[in-house]
Order: C-alpha cells, then structure tokens, then sequence
C-alpha cells in the first residue's frame, strides 16, 4: 500500500467521518499552485478539530513545513504564546540563520531571550516572523495551522497577518479552524476579529471558507460504532440524533453516559443542551480529577511542573496523582510535558461552573504560582474584588514586560486596565492615562487615546505630565475632530504658558503644522519654536522638534529657496529618538518626494520605489497609495508616462475601499491621461474629484486638480477656459505661500501660453519675470526656460520676432540640461514656429522636428499632433491628392491593414486625431469608404 493509499485507509478507519467536501477542500490547498486559505467554521464539538488534524496530517504527508498552533481559553490574553507554539519545532533551525535585528525581538517574544532595557516594538516582531517564513519558504512550501483560531492571542493574530501579507511567495498555505457563535451553547468570546484579521492577509480569491454542517444519522452510527464497541439499537440511534442536532461531540458524550449507565428502556435520557452533557461529564469526575482540569484550564500554557504546583497550591492533594486521574478520566492530555484540556468545552466550562468566590480564589492563588509578570496581573485583575495597591503595582509589571516583548496591543490593554483600578485622585493616575495613550496611538486605536488624553488635561496634571502629553493631544485631536480642534488647544497653550518657556516652544512648534488659531505664519511659529527650544538649551520631545524643523524645511521649499538638508538632516535625527514614525511623516519621506518639485523627478522615483518596499516591509500599507502617486508624478515629470500611468494604477488598486485617495494620485493620473491624448478621460477623472469634494475642498487638492483641468483646456484650444482654471490656481497657491513651481504643478507653462493667446500679455510678462528670478536666483534650468519661452511668447505676440528668437533660443538650452523633456520639446515647438513667421524654413523645420521627436518619444499625443501640423505648414505637400503629410502617412497605414486605434498608437495621436483626418482624406479623394481608401492606394490611385 503506498503512502497516498494508506492516508485515505487512516481517514476512512479513524475519521474524521462524512467530511469528504471539507477534506476534498483541504487537499486543494495544497495542490493549488499559489498561495490559498482555507477556513472551516461551524459550531463547538463539530468535528472542526478533526478536520484541521487531517489536513496537518496531508501537510506533513505531502513535505510542507508545518507551524502549527492551538488557541486556548486560558492563553487568549498571553503574549506571543501562539506564536510559541507555531515556531516550536523550527526555531532552533532559523533563529541563527536571521540578522540580528530579527533575530533578537523574535527570540524575547518566543522566551529565547531576556528583554533589554529598551522596549522592542510590535512591527519589529512582525518583521521578525516575515523574516522567518521568507527563510523557511526558501526550502518549500510552508503550512501555516492554526486550530481554535478565536482563542489565539491578538498579538500573535497581528504578527502572522503582516507576515503572510507580505511573503511575497508562492510558498505559504494557510488552515484555520474558528468557532462560530451560538450554537449548542453561547460562547463569550468567539475570536471573530481575530479570523477576520488573518484571513484579511489573504487575497478574496484566493480563501475559501468551509461551514461544518450536522452529520447524518449513518455516519453517527458509524462514529459511534468505532468509538464505543456496539452499535445503539435503532430506536435510540434516532433519538440521539435528533436530540443532539448531528453534533459528533454532543453525540460521543451522550453516548457514552449511555454506556455507563448501562442499557437504555424506554424514552432517552438525553440533556436538552451541550452545556448540561458537559457538566454532567463534569460531574462524574472525582474532586482530584476535577481540581487537576480547572489548573489546566485557568493556566496558560501549563507545564507539568507549574500545573503540579498550582494544585499544591490550590487543592493541597497529590498534585501527580490528580493530573494522572484527570488523564485517564479523558478531560486532560499531555503532549510534550505540556497539558491540555482535552476539549475546549471541558477546560471552558469546569471554568464556568465555579461560583464567583470559587473563580477568584482560584486566579488569586494561581497569581503566585505564574512567574510571568503579564499573566500574574491578568490573574489578580481576575481575582480582584476592589482596586489596591498591589493590583495596580501588578498591572505596571505587565505592561512594562508585554512592552520589553513588543505586544505593544497586549501592553495598551493592561496599561488601560491599570488606569481604571487607580483612584481618581491618585497622582499616577495622569502617567498612566498618558502612557495608555502612547500605547493606543501606537496600534492605531486613535480614538482611544485621545479620549485619555482629554481627560489628562480636564485633570490639571503637573507639568512634566502636560509637555508629555501635549504633542500628542494635538495629533490625536486633529486626526479625530479635525484641524479646528487641535488648533485651539494650541492657542490656548500658547496664551496661558507665559510662565512656561517650553510649554510655549511646545505649542508654537504644533502650530506650524495645525496653525495657531489666528492665521499665523507657520514659518514664523516654526522659526519661534526653534528659537525658543535654543535659548532653553532644554531637549525638547523629538516629535516636537521634528514637527518644527518639517514645517520649517516645507515653508523654505514653498519660498523657492530650495530643499532645506540641514534642516531635514535634523529632523531624522530627532525622529531616531521616537520609538515609531509613520512613514509618510517622517523627514526621509519628505525629502524624497520633495526630489521632483526641485526638478529631479528621476531621483525622485528611484528614491520612492526604495519607499514602497519599505511600506511593504514595515507593514504600512495605507502609504502604498500616496507613495504611487508622487511616484506617477515623478514618472510624468521624467517623461515615462507608462510607467507614471502603471504607478497610478497601482495607486488606485491599494487603500480600504471607500476611503478616499490623496489628491496626488488623482492629479498624476489626470494629467497623464491629458498628456498621453485621452483629454476627456483626465478631465472626467478630476472633475468627478473637485464635485465630491465640493465647496470645502482643501487649496492644495484644488490647484493640483485645476492645474490638470487647465491642461486640458489649453490642448483643447479653449485658452480662456485655461487662464481662469490656471489663474485660479496661482492665486490659491500664492495665497498659501507657494512659489515653488514644483509644489504648484508646475502650472506656469501654460498659464503663460494660455495667457498670451487670450492678449494677456502684461499678466504673461509678470509671470515670465517671476519665473526668470526665481530661475536665476536659485540657478535652475527648468525654471529658466519656462520663463524665456513664455518671455519669447510675449515678444513674438508683440511682432518682435528677433528678440522673441533669442528668448527662446535660449530656453532650448536651458532646457536641453534640464530633467522633464516635454518642456524642451514645448520650447522647441515655439522656437519652429517663431523660425516658420521669420521665413526661416530650414531651421524650423529642424527644431520642428527635434520637438516631433520629443513628443512622440514620450507619447505626448497633443504635441505631437500640434508639431505635426506645424510641419504640414512648411513642408510642401506631396502629390495630385493635396494630402498632407499626415494625412499621407494615415493612408499608408490604413492599407497595411492597421486599425484607427494602432495608427494612433503609431504616431503617438489620439483616435480622435486619426477619425479627422481620414475623413478628410474621404472628401479630397472623394470616396466613401475605408475599403475603398485601401483598393485605390494599393491600385496607385
């Protein structure tokens, strides 16, 4: 018999029995060649287990690595104790193999190692056991098992769901067992967050979710028949079936009372829920059998060892003998020296059938048996009848160990625990709301720790509690109430901390970022601040300092001065301090995405891709999106509008449904879409934007999306649609401080074109002068050549065609050392048609030319069609048809058989531009036809 025979002869001897759509579904799992989960759900005593169990067992059968972990009642609120188990079996073979920054928090969350002195963070751990799944995909494929998954601690749950989406392989397979609510009984806690979470980290597509449903009345018999010895006559058979709803567990217990109750006469005797079967098994234990399943159930991850001390403890019997009893009574298993209850709803209800004085004896006495700090305060909080001293004392404990291991979740929970066991008057109170808080902003539970926050103030904490408290009232409050509300806690901080020095610094730093409350200058707060914080010589918090040095750097780069190193070189130095910055707040985040505003665009997307990987490792995928949009900006800019188009694409796909992207994603995407042709589509794309956002809309979203909607205008030859869009744009950006082209979407082109083709010459000059100072000042070539090419505009507008020559002569070599080639091929396209009015054919037709190339290397559809026609206007026209050019060069690629929508991908035009000229091509050959167009070309006609 080979190895595949003997599987299915185990299945079919031993069960799990009628599971043969459950255990087909979880064969698949590991046929499939990608990446797949599979969920069974259904009701407790199901036969979820045995499910589970057979597909460990094909696992390990088909040479998958195996991580395998079970949830229990007792371990839910134990930190990592999941991920414990899951690396048990292969954590000697890839500890040594990770860096030692992995390697380090995932030895102290696996308790291979002592914490240091500095806590670990969460993520470090997740990155850890990415780490870890990575080396062990690197050998095959890799079973991720997970069985009563709702009982597995939440920091485990996390761990794995960052891990598993972010693999990036092939190789992980994922099966997890969960609990449903209701059923035969109510369960308190049914894990259901927690299932969610893992199986988040699984594409839709690719996780199935299985539901257990009730066995039949054979397969019952067949279970029973296999388990007890002889059959049930088929009356009782029936009976039991109907009673027990089909519940393979329900019907074993009731069964086996059965048995040793001896023969059945008459109705049965079965109880009306699963709840009464269990508690008369409960019952018929003896006081040492029962005592040994309460330890074992109330402990986490108990040992022989500790479960013999706890029943010394609590029972002063044979603690041996007791465990022994429990054993051979079926309510306990050992595996490893570790026990277990032998069902969840063993250990879970000897638990429940304690009177409340009875439960709190027990925890309290477990209390000093665990030497975990974490779990001998979950058990005095447990056993606590009032707050006191030592609860709270406990408390402390565990959220400084749960912090040492990085269960940053674990360590939120406890530290708001401590908060409500101390008294209100207590001076303590205010330090442990505030480090709750820190705990709660650390895991996203933003809400949370603004509401401490609130009520640390409304307490009049000492001072050293309100400067820590400060920085992060304000973030709380903004993400919360909005900008409104964290500004006018500023105001209030900056009108009554005149006795406080760097209270003021404090608040005026904050200020720069949400204002003051009375339209201040943030480069005004940002530069007090800064000044403040010096003449102190005090260290200020390095979430303040950041904040300051960040607006400071922005205000400067608003200015056109430039990106500020020194400044942002200080800033990340300060933010090394903090334990964790989101990335899309952190000065290293600025300063690559400030690379493209300062005409660097190539730089700027390399440096961005390095960010996006980053975000998948660091686990911030809410950054993925941003991030792609300032890249397909940088793209754009660059001119690779593919890959600018893929960027957004990208872009659009990231992000929780319904939350709307960021503005940048949007304005790349428009504008791509002007430029590559498709006009109508860039404009729907941002009007549909500004009609959402209404009114309200923020000046920074609206001169993004008019700067696109002003393009399109202008390609459309609409110029006065394009001066009242674009000029709009100018003035909100000039009323935000903004005078860096880059940072108003380098709106200026064709805001100075737009302008001289409406007779806006003075407004034109202006411009053209601003763009010329700031070009010069800061010795910037792009900037330069937009000022002379719209200067060159002016003066051929005014008919000084000489000096319009030498204006835009000169922005063709500006240009020409710049990093964004369209506007090398807009300025050559002015200089040919200032060469076309002076009558200097040759010449223009080359710079004609050169822009033609330009633009259809980049796909820069409108120009390249504009350059076309400017050629048509100087060459001369070829053959008796009077066609163009163009037109000509259609008619060839219609007769090699070329669709509309190829020729435009051909010359670099859109279909629009290629239905226009066929159809002027039909009127001067006077066909109707395309096949006849193709039957005359290829005739000679």
């Amino acid at each position: 018999m080979d190895a595949e025979t003997a599987a299915q002869h185990s299945r079919d001897t031993h069960g799990p029995w009628g599971r043969d759509r459950e255990l087909a579904t979880v064969d698949r799992l590991f046929d499939s060649d990608s990446p797949r989960a599979v969920l069974l759900e259904g009701e407790a005593g199901i036969g979820k287990s045995a499910v589970w169990s057979a597909g460990v067992a094909e696992a390990h059968r088909t040479g998958h690595t195996v991580l395998a972990a079970t949830g229990s009642e007792a371990e839910t609120a134990l930190s990592y104790a999941g991920l414990t188990d899951l690396f048990e079996n292969v954590a000697d073979q890839i500890l040594p193999r990770l860096p030692e920054p992995q390697r380090e928090p995932l030895e102290i969350a696996l308790l291979r190692r002592a914490p240091g002195a500095t806590p670990i963070g969460q993520r470090e751990v997740s990155v850890a056991v990415l780490g870890a799944l990575r080396l062990l995909c690197g050998s095959g494929r890799v079973l991720i098992a997970v069985d009563d998954l709702q009982w597995v601690d939440r920091v485990t749950i996390e761990a794995l769901a960052f891990a598993i989406r972010r693999s990036g392989t092939e190789c992980v397979r994922l099966l997890a067992a969960a609990r449903l609510p209701g059923g035969a009984t109510a369960w308190k806690d049914t894990g259901a967050d927690r299932t969610g979470l893992l199986f988040s980290a699984v594409a839709a597509e690719a996780r199935e979710t299985i539901r257990l449903e009730p066995l039949a009345t054979p397969v019952i018999d067949r279970l029973l028949t296999a388990r007890l010895g002889d059959p049930l006559p088929r009356n009782v058979l029936l009976a039991l079936v109907e009673r027990t709803a089909g519940n393979p567990f329900w019907s074993l217990e009731v069964a086996a009372a059965l048995a040793r109750g001896g023969p059945v006469d008459g109705e049965l005797p079965v109880p009306e829920s699963l709840s009464a079967v269990v508690a008369s098994r409960l019952a018929s234990l003896s006081i040492a059998a029962r005592e040994a399943l309460l330890a074992v159930s109330a402990l986490s991850q108990p040992t022989t060892d500790l479960a013999v001390r706890a029943l010394e403890e609590l029972a002063g019997c044979d603690a041996g003998k007791a465990i022994d009893e429990a054993i051979e009574a079926g309510v306990v298993t050992e595996s490893g020296g570790r026990l277990r209850p032998a069902h969840p709803l063993l250990g879970s209800a000897a638990l429940d059938s304690l009177l409340p004085g009875a439960r709190v004896a027990l925890h309290r006495r477990l209390a000093t048996v665990v030497v975990d700090p974490e779990q001998h305060a979950r058990h005095l909080v447990l056993a606590a009848n009032n707050s006191g001293p030592e609860l709270v004392a406990a408390l402390d404990a565990g959220v400084r160990s749960a912090k040492l291991r990085g269960a940053t979740s674990a360590a939120a929970e406890l530290a708001e625990l401590a908060v409500t066991h101390t008294p209100p008057r207590d001076p303590k109170r205010a330090e442990r709301q505030v480090e709750a808080a820190e705990l709660l902003f650390a895991i996203g539970n933003t809400r949370r720790a603004n509401d401490h926050l609130v009520a640390v103030y409304r307490s009049d904490p000492p001072p050293a509690i309100r400067r820590r408290a400060l920085p992060m009232l304000v973030e709380t409050t903004y993400w919360v109430h909005g900008v409104p509300a964290a500004a006018r806690i500023v105001r209030t901080e900056i009108d009554n901390s005149d006795d406080d020095p760097y209270m003021l610094a404090t608040a005026l730093a904050m200020a720069s970022d949400v204002g003051d409350g009375r339209g201040g200058d943030r480069t005004e707060l940002a530069e007090r601040a800064l000044a403040l914080f010096d003449e102190l010589g005090e260290e200020p918090d390095p979430r303040v300092l950041s904040t300051a040095l960040l607006y400071l750097a922005l205000a400067r780069l608003d200015a056109g001065d430039g990106i500020q190193w020194d400044l942002l070189d200080r800033a990340v130095r300060a933010e090394r301090r903090l334990p964790s910055v989101p990335l899309t707040m952190r000065a290293a985040y600025a300063r690559r995405i400030w690379l493209k505003s300062v005409d660097q665009p190539v730089a700027c997307a390399a440096a961005l891709r390095e960010v996006l990987v980053e975000a998948r490792d660091l686990g911030e995928e809410w950054a993925l999106s941003p991030t792609y949009g300032h890249l397909a900006l940088a793209e754009c800019w660059a001119g690779r509008y593919a890959e600018g188009l893929a960027a957004a694409d990208r872009g659009f796909a990231h992000g929780e449904p319904g939350i709307a992207k960021a503005a940048v994603l949007y304005g790349a995407r428009g504008l791509l879409l002007v430029l590559t042709g498709d006009i109508a589509a860039g404009r729907a794309l941002i009007a549909e934007q500004l009609s959402n956002e209404g009114d309200g809309i923020a000046s920074v979203k609206a001169i993004v999306y008019r700067q696109v909607l002003g393009a399109a205008a202008l390609l459309d030859g609409d110029a006065e649609e394009a001066v009242d869009l674009l000029g709009t744009a100018l003035r909100l950006a000039r009323g935000e401080g903004i005078h860096e082209p880059g940072r108003r979407q380098r709106l200026e082109g064709d805001l100075g074109q737009a302008l001289v083709m409406t007779g806006r010459l003075a407004e034109a000059t202006e411009l053209a002068t601003e763009q010329l100072s700031l070009g010069g000042r800061t010795d910037r070539p792009t900037i330069l050549g937009v000022g002379l090419r719209i200067a060159g505009l002016v003066s051929a507008a005014d008919g000084d065609l000489a000096t319009a020559l030498d204006q835009l002569e000169r922005a063709v070599r500006a240009h020409e050392r710049s990093e964004l080639p369209l506007e090398l091929g807009r300025s050559l396209l002015a200089l040919g048609q200032v060469q076309r009015r002076r009558r200097a054919k040759p010449q223009a037709r080359q710079s004609l030319r050169a822009a033609l190339e330009v633009f259809q290397r980049l796909g820069a559809a409108p120009f390249a069609e504009m350059a076309s026609a400017e050629l048509d206007r100087i060459e001369p026209v070829r053959g008796r048809s009077g066609l163009t050019r163009a037109e000509q060069r259609i008619v060839e690629l219609v007769a090699s058989g070329h669709s509309n929508r190829e020729i435009a991908a051909e010359l670099f035009v859109s279909v629009r531009t290629v239905e226009t000229h066929l159809g002027s091509v039909y009127r001067k050959l006077a066909i109707r036809s395309r096949t006849e167009l193709v039957r005359r070309f290829s005739t000679g006609g």
